[in-house]
């Protein structure tokens, strides 16, 4: 496994992950009403052949929504968290650097740190590796297989 691209793609997908975990928790919480204003089902109507009513199912489908929801929910909370574990323990210039090439992508990254830690382009490309290694170690705790 190519754990450096694990990371890479990890970095890259990280804001959209966070932003997630808010709107699924927004999607259980709409379902939840709409469940609220499914009338219940009567019990005395006789049950077409091969199923439940109409109702029914419209609850069973909001019920399997909310679950499917919460597990996505909950694998994102628990990917973000790793995730910022690892940005934790790395320096402020470190973190800034992978955000610039990675979390924020933006034309010119290389750039803008060039004027604004006052160091070579060069040396901007050397430090981004560096960081991309350190952060690679610090999730997976090495490099290369």
């Amino acid at each position: 496994m190519d754990w450096k691209r694990e990371a890479e793609d990890k970095l890259r997908s990280y804001g959209a992950r966070k932003a997630s975990v808010g709107r699924t928790a927004e999607q259980i919480r709409l379902l939840e009403m709409q469940a609220r204003s499914i009338r219940s089902s009567t019990a005395d109507g006789t049950p077409v052949q091969g199923g439940g009513s109409g109702r029914e199912d419209a609850l069973i489908s909001n019920l399997v929504q909310r679950e499917e929801l919460a597990w996505a929910r909950e694998n994102a909370l628990r990917w973000v968290a790793l995730v910022d574990g690892a940005l934790g323990e790395l320096t402020d210039e470190e973190r800034l650097i992978l955000e610039r090439f990675y979390i924020h992508r933006q034309r010119g990254a290389a750039e803008r740190l060039v004027e604004e830690l006052n160091i070579e382009k060069s040396h901007v490309y050397r430090k981004k590796d560096a960081a991309l290694r350190r952060f690679t170690l610090l999730l997976y705790g090495w490099t290369e297989t």
